[in-house]
């Protein structure tokens, strides 16, 4: 999907949602990996998905019946614990669900701690790097090697860090 696409189906699933629930209760929805970056106009490529990390539990079956993946959760410990202190609105007119996606720094936690070859491809363009906050990173790598991963996991995120941040800061 491109951004239009992702927009779209965000779209309809408000839509849904607000057949659903004609009360006054808004519900939120927060966006993570590939998607996010696309919403953010960080990257340009199709995603195949959409990936969220946290959201109301009113929308659960929404979120499954229009294939938004929360299976993501069992990556939690590739983000600091306080992300949601960083969430962006998605740029959307909706009536009852909020979207979000986690700030540029946390996408690339967790893409360092992942590795794969699509997700250092993805945090690696100039629309990613040029803008980043190079302490709040820092911080955040801490914060994730902190207790959250074991000591190879967080040996490899702090070469792939290393590596990342000799090329693009």
């Amino acid at each position: 999907m491109n951004k239009k696409e992702l927009l779209e189906r965000l779209k309809q699933l408000d839509s849904d949602m607000a057949l659903l629930d004609n009360s006054e209760d808004l519900y939120t929805c927060v966006i993570v990996g590939g998607s996010a970056l696309v919403l953010m106009d960080k990257i340009y490529r199709s995603t195949h998905d959409i990936d969220s990390i946290a959201s109301s539990e009113k929308i659960l079956p929404l979120l499954d019946a229009y294939g938004i993946n929360m299976n993501v959760k069992a990556y939690l410990t590739n983000f600091p614990e306080d992300y949601q202190d960083r969430v962006i609105p998605v740029d959307i007119d909706t009536a009852k669900v909020k979207f979000f996606t986690v700030s540029t720094e946390d996408l690339i936690v967790s893409k360092l701690c992942a590795g794969r070859d699509k997700d250092t491809e993805d945090i690696e363009g100039k629309e990613v790097t040029e803008h980043l906050d190079w302490d709040l990173l820092d911080r955040l790598i801490n914060d994730v090697c902190y207790g959250m991963l074991n000591e190879f996991d967080e040996n490899l995120l702090r070469m792939r860090y290393k590596d990342y941040k000799e090329r693009f800061q």
